[in-house]
């Protein structure tokens, strides 16, 4: 039996779309598959599922990182776990400021960083959030 020629834009996009389905949820893979679909068309059909809830998403990641604390985390958890939520809003169009960063940094704080969390309120300009990292590792 005879093999069939594809041409090679065929080929590729057989291929791009098969990665696009290998990195999605089985279940969005079945929203969004429909047969003899491009490559570009599924790759718009996933694009609008995640952008339709956009602004649902940065209003609930917003909440979380307004309201984010310390508590037992070791310092080092929470600037990381407060640096990827403001890189998270920042990918969904919400950009953070280094100033709203330190804001919530010294907000969070829990007691037993009491005293450099009030050194960073009373310093004109605010540090840097790495800097004000480095100064809580420190401590």
């Amino acid at each position: 039996m005879p093999s069939v020629a594809y041409p090679d834009w065929a080929r590729m996009d057989c291929v791009v779309k098969s990665r696009i389905s290998g990195m999605i949820f089985d279940d969005l893979v079945k929203d969004i598959s429909r047969h003899g679909d491009t490559a570009c068309a599924t790759w718009v059909t996933v694009e609008s599922q995640f952008l339709g809830n956009r602004e649902a998403r940065a209003l609930y990641l917003d909440t979380k990182f307004c309201g984010f604390v310390h508590g037992d985390l070791s310092t080092t958890d929470y600037y990381r776990r407060m640096k990827h939520m403001a890189d998270d809003l920042g990918n969904l169009s919400e950009v953070v400021t280094d100033r709203t960063l330190i804001l919530n940094l010294i907000c969070g704080l829990n007691e037993r960083f009491a005293n450099i969390g009030l050194h960073l309120r009373h310093s004109h300009p605010f540090p840097s959030f790495l800097e004000a990292r480095d100064d809580l590792l420190l401590e």
